[in-house]
């Protein structure tokens, strides 16, 4: 064999030896802003712990906590906001966003507390694949704003109280947008397309109620402080010592 052949060779068989370099996935989304004195956490896929501030990349498979008196905003890549009110828990089940992607898609969960968002360029792109689950029901969501509340499993006196949620069609903010969220789980599906109506799952046998007018007041009172901020997409500010 010659040498430079044998070379070549060798320096091919190194190139298979090599380690290969993994490269970092972009963040998901960050956080926007977060209030209060509590701490806010998220856990990782490998069950690793890190505390959130303003700035804190936020991944896909994160599960997002808020504290007793602590909320938060996350923006996202395709300018999804979301805010989740205190002792809330929320999961970035799948993150995939390029523009002008056809297969872009977004799912997330809300295990518990409040929250409310504004759905971002995902929802509005050829698939629209995004999707927000609350436990009892998986929301398709068309382009629009929506707030909920989302009752985790628990027991009381021994006995157990089913999970469940209700959810608000809000107002689009470009104004005179048609908007929309399909509700639905195994018992059943509605399809809310009036801002202000919307719909609750009492428990986990039972489909999505018939769309009614709706407030919710516990979700008025808790996120009233980050609306503004959610319209405007969340401007950044440190957290108070």
């Amino acid at each position: 064999m010659r040498a430079n052949e044998f070379i070549k060779m060798l320096l091919l068989a190194c190139l298979f030896l090599l380690p290969a370099v993994a490269v970092a996935a972009e963040p998901a989304g960050e956080i926007a802003r977060i209030t209060g004195d509590s701490i806010a956490q998220a856990r990782a896929t490998d069950g690793s712990m890190r505390t959130l501030e303003v700035g804190s990349a936020v991944n896909t498979g994160d599960a997002i906590s808020t504290g007793k008196d602590t909320t938060l905003i996350v923006r996202f890549a395709d300018g999804s906001r979301f805010a989740l009110g205190s002792q809330s828990e929320f999961v970035v089940d799948k993150f995939s966003y390029k523009q002008g992607a056809e297969d872009n898609s977004f799912h997330t969960s809300f295990i518990k507390g409040v929250f409310r968002f504004v759905s971002g360029l995902v929802a509005k792109s050829p698939g629209r694949d995004m999707k927000v689950k609350v436990i009892v029901a998986t929301l398709g969501v068309r382009g629009t704003q929506v707030e909920g509340e989302v009752s985790a499993r628990q027991e009381k006196d021994g006995v157990r109280i089913d999970a469940s949620a209700k959810v608000v069609l809000l107002e689009p903010e470009e104004k005179g947008k048609q908007t929309s969220i399909i509700v639905s789980n195994e018992f059943g599906s509605v399809i809310v397309d009036q801002p202000g109506y919307g719909t609750e799952i009492p428990d986990e046998k039972s489909p999505p109620s018939a769309v009614r007018k709706m407030q919710l007041h516990t979700v008025d009172n808790v996120l009233r402080g980050l609306r503004s901020s959610v319209r405007q997409g969340g401007t950044p500010r440190p957290r108070m010592p």
